[in-house]
Formats: structure tokens, sequence, C-alpha cells
């Protein structure tokens, strides 16, 4: 019987001429949008703690607050309350002097005012991909999560010690709030030195090298 021809053959080619991959198909590329958005972020949240921390030093400024203040202040609380768990403007004006005293409003001042000031700075060197704008960020955080809760834990003991009803309960769930939020900042801040894409955009001689050993 004689051989058959099919129209096509099959040839096995030499291994090397088989095209390989590029070595930097699966590289890490940096990213400018991630800590870009990020500094967004935390200008946002900079103008917030800025306006929290005027707020606590009005209070510790003032020495004695309004009665149009007081009743504006326990409107709300009052009708939420039952008639025993009324806080009178007298008590509200001694928790008011308790917590100056204490020096809550002026830690939490003091504290998220700096923390304020040093996101404004760090959120702007993050935007033009300076690494130490993302440090700052960092630092800021840390700063403004150890005042925010130590001042509103001075500010609690002040109204456990003066207050009743929602108004109490409202300044015993700030601590744990004011922490929350904090933190929430903490961890926004810190991605851009997380992030393996963000990291590389931001100390751009930080690179992987993939070495081939040829046999």
């Amino acid at each position: 019987m004689s051989d058959m021809d099919l129209g096509f053959s099959m040839r096995m080619e030499d291994e090397d001429s088989v095209p390989t991959p590029p070595i930097d198909m699966f590289a890490i590329r940096p990213d400018t949008k991630g800590p870009k958005s990020v500094a967004v972020l935390i200008i946002l949240g900079a103008l917030l703690l800025a306006f929290q921390a005027y707020g606590d030093y009005q209070l510790h400024s003032a020495t004695d607050l309004s009665d149009e203040e007081v009743n504006a202040l326990l409107t709300t609380p009052n009708s939420q309350a039952s008639d025993a768990d009324d806080v009178t403007p007298e008590q509200y004006q001694e928790f008011h002097d308790a917590a100056r005293e204490s020096g809550g409003y002026l830690i939490r001042a003091v504290g998220l005012g700096i923390a304020a000031a040093l996101m404004f700075v760090g959120s702007g060197l993050l935007f033009g991909m300076k690494p130490v704008g993302a440090w700052l960020n960092v630092s800021a955080a840390i700063i403004g999560l150890f005042s925010g809760v130590i001042g509103s834990w001075l500010l609690g003991g002040a109204a456990a010690e003066n207050l009743t009803g929602p108004l109490l309960l409202t300044y015993e769930i700030l601590t744990y709030f004011c922490g929350v939020c904090m933190i929430t900042c903490l961890s926004v801040a810190g991605l851009p030195l997380l992030n393996a894409r963000a990291r590389l955009a931001l100390y751009p001689n930080d690179k992987l090298t993939l070495v081939i050993e040829e046999e």
C-alpha cells in the first residue's frame, strides 16, 4: 500500500524559536491616582477636625453659657427623656464648668487642631507624590486619635457627674465614636504606605528586579 499524501505535514520546530513573554508582563505598575485620591479624602477629614477643634476651643474659652444657648442645647435631649431625666439649665452649667476644669475641651482643641494642620500640609505633599506627606498624615491621625479619645473620656466623666438621660448617653458614646472615626482616618492615611502600587509611585527607586538564570 502506497503512502497517502494528506496535503499537510507536521514539523517540530526548535524550542528556541518559541516566543517568550516579556519579563515585565506581570510587574507591579506604580499607581499615582490612589495616593492623590487619599490626599483629597484627608483634606476633607482635616476640615472636619478643624471645625471640631474650633468648637472645642470656643467651649473651653466660654466661662458661662447664655440661657439661650443652654435652652437650645437641652431642647432635643429633654424632649426624648422622661420628666425624671430632664436636665436643668443649672445642671448643664455645672457640667460645662466641670468639663472646662477637666481639660477635655482644651485637649481636644489642641490635639485636633495640630492634627488638622498636619493633614493640610501632608495632603498637599501627598498630592505632589511626596512620601513625607503620607507619613505626616499618619502622624496627624495618631495625634488626633489619642487627643480625641482622651478629651472625650474626660468630658464623659464630667457628664457622668452632672447629667442624666439621653444627654449623658450621648457623651458616653462620644468617646467610642471619636475613636472609631480617628481609626478610620488612620487606616485611610496609611493606605499609600501599605499598598504596593501606591508605594512604588511614592518611592520610584524601590523597584523589584526579576533575575533569570540560564542553564
